[in-house]
């Protein structure tokens, strides 16, 4: 059990260390050495768990698309107008995105690679299906679903290239998606008016996680 437990945590840090190595650098600069050096393991237990970077990388995918499953999931639905649920998806998201170093990685390998070999979908499909079903009853659905996804990936991604410092863009991303709320809800209800009844900044408290120390990584190159 010890040992299963210890390669259950090597695992992990491994995936953690892809995480933040894909962030910073991206797919083709997130070498095996930057790897193990931000999951501080050797290059043979790297091998031992993931006989080739590719499968890291789909690891990385599939536990972004969980840690977007786990946000989604959270957030209240019972007694919550569909819109204002959808308002707290975006911000749900939005927090994820600004502490949590694999759901970024898995976003920027969604840039990166459209269409990823191994054909599963990225966490961004499981968004827009999530606020297509909440924004039923508006003109088109999926279509602002879809836009929704598109800002809110742009938004992260200017702010990330402004600040320079990775896991610092929540804030701000929050603020820009309640003032982009504040501008599409009159748009998107029947009544403009009834905006009033919605809260651009969502509804609860989604960024109240905090970031966990991100330890300095070395160069792309090694």
């Amino acid at each position: 059990m010890a040992q299963q437990e210890r390669a259950e945590r090597t695992r992990r840090s491994l995936i953690n260390g892809a995480a933040k190595a894909i962030d910073l650098y991206g797919y083709e600069g997130a070498s095996l050495a930057v790897i193990c050096a931000a999951a501080g393991v050797t290059k043979g237990a790297l091998m031992y768990h993931f006989p080739a970077k590719d499968d890291l990388v789909r690891a990385v995918r599939t536990e972004a698309r969980k840690a977007i499953d786990r946000a989604l999931g959270a957030v209240p639905r019972a007694g919550v107008r569909p819109l204002q649920a959808a308002v707290d998806m975006t911000h749900a998201v939005a927090g994820r995105l600004g502490h949590d170093p694999v759901v970024r990685a898995g976003a920027r390998l969604t840039r990166e690679f459209v269409h990823y070999p191994d054909g599963s979908g990225s966490w961004a499909d499981t968004v827009r299906e999530e606020l297509a079903a909440a924004l039923t009853g508006s003109g088109d659905p999926r279509e602002t679903a879809a836009q929704l996804v598109y800002f809110l990936i742009g938004m992260d991604v200017s702010l990330r290239t402004e600040e320079c410092r990775p896991g610092r863009s929540c804030g701000p991303l929050r603020g820009h998606l309640t003032r982009l709320w504040q501008l599409l809800l009159p748009g998107i209800l029947a009544a403009p008016q009834a905006a009033e009844l919605y809260r651009a900044e969502g509804s609860s408290p989604y960024c109240e996680f905090a970031g966990v120390p991100e330890p300095a990584l070395p160069g792309p190159r090694g």
